[in-house]
């Protein structure tokens, strides 16, 4: 049995909190001792049910006296994510002595500059380390600065056990930008639950971490163009002028009608939303992740409408899931979800359940800490 600790640098409602939660709950089924560090907590709510039952630990509530400092390179490399993105570097220094004092003998650290600590504490104390990648590495090409974190993420990565990438799209990144192998790992996508289409509103349903890079006012231009469906707009809000910016152009346009903002919403009423709607609607701007929300329409069995950026477009055309768009093709949206009927939504949802057999929580978790 061994003592695996889970690595995290903020804990809030995003996807790589929520892989990280189904792991836990894995590794405990077969058999170790895991637990979750978070560095750092954030206001934001709705994952309470998720961590029910979960052996956690937070470092720290809220932003602490040098978040300023660290906010500033952080927002050269991502302007649009805001203060609560910040990469706490005096957190991720305190790793070794976390991990010293929690007696771990493995590491998952999610995401490259979690992985920084870890590769502290594999140098201090030998504790081996598997690094996550979530998103699309880049070369960072502001001098000096931009050569540094290059070279510190090698390092990282050039030392961990084993590299993973959410989907084969973030994996060829690493191997175009270190000439390291990354192994694909998507998360597990096992069926939870499968409503008919008679059964279902006429909800488009998008859910999302939001900011401006998730460019909210494109799902407007969608369901202006759609009769006779309604889009819920659900999940928190990174940047908190993206929410209000959205507000005032559902205002201005007249769309109140059509369009429900949720936020801080439950895991049970989640669930009901992707049974209830009869599409999952996202869109990935050079992303090239999953979007969270792709995975958890597949295992409600809810048909998907994407673009070709986000990781999972490869999936969902392989196994016709939905609709792929290039760009923003509001008359395909239009045509795509006009057409659909009982027959063809059955078909969709058959070739759903093949992925949902394919891609299990099991393997993926066994993948993490085979030998």
């Amino acid at each position: 049995m061994a003592r695996i600790l889970i690595v995290l640098r903020i804990l809030w409602t995003a996807g790589a909190q929520r892989i990280a939660i189904n792991e836990y709950k894995w590794l405990k089924k077969l058999g170790h001792d895991p637990k979750i560090i978070f560095l750092r907590a954030t206001k934001t709510k709705g994952y309470e049910e998720l961590l029910k039952d979960v052996d956690y630990r937070v470092i720290r509530y809220g932003n602490g006296i040098l978040t300023p400092l660290f906010y500033l390179p952080t927002k050269l490399f991502s302007p649009d994510r805001g203060i609560e993105s910040t990469i706490d570097l005096d957190l991720i220094l305190k790793l070794p002595k976390i991990i010293k004092e929690e007696e771990a003998n493995y590491l998952i650290c999610h995401d490259q500059f979690a992985g920084i600590g870890c590769h502290q504490a594999y140098i201090k104390l030998g504790v081996p380390y598997s690094v996550f990648i979530h998103e699309k590495l880049v070369n960072y090409s502001k001098p000096i600065l931009g050569n540094i974190i290059n070279n510190l993420e090698r390092k990282v990565l050039s030392n961990a056990k084993r590299v993973f990438a959410v989907t084969d799209k973030v994996a060829r990144t690493v191997y175009e930008k270190h000439k390291i192998k990354a192994i694909p790992n998507y998360p597990g996508m096992d069926k939870i639950s499968e409503t008919p289409f008679s059964r279902r509103e006429n909800v488009l349903l998008a859910v999302s971490f939001w900011d401006y890079g998730r460019r909210p006012w494109d799902y407007l231009e969608v369901i202006k163009n759609i009769d006779n469906y309604k889009l819920l707009i659900v999940g928190n809000w990174r940047v908190k002028e993206a929410k209000e910016n959205t507000i005032r152009r559902i205002k201005e346009e007249n769309l109140d009608e059509k369009i429900e903002l949720m936020e801080g919403v439950p895991e049970t009423k989640l669930n009901e939303l992707y049974d209830r709607s009869k599409f999952v609607i996202r869109f990935g701007y050079s992303e090239y992740g999953l979007a969270t929300a792709i995975i958890e329409s597949i295992q409600h069995t809810t048909p998907v409408i994407i673009n070709d950026e986000l990781g999972t477009a490869e999936l969902v055309n392989k196994y016709k899931l939905g609709l792929v768009i290039h760009g923003l093709n509001y008359n395909e949206i239009k045509n795509f979800v006009n057409k659909v009927n009982e027959e063809e939504y059955t078909n969709l949802q058959k070739n759903i359940n093949i992925v949902q057999k394919e891609y299990s929580w099991e393997n993926h978790t066994k993948k993490i800490i085979e030998s």
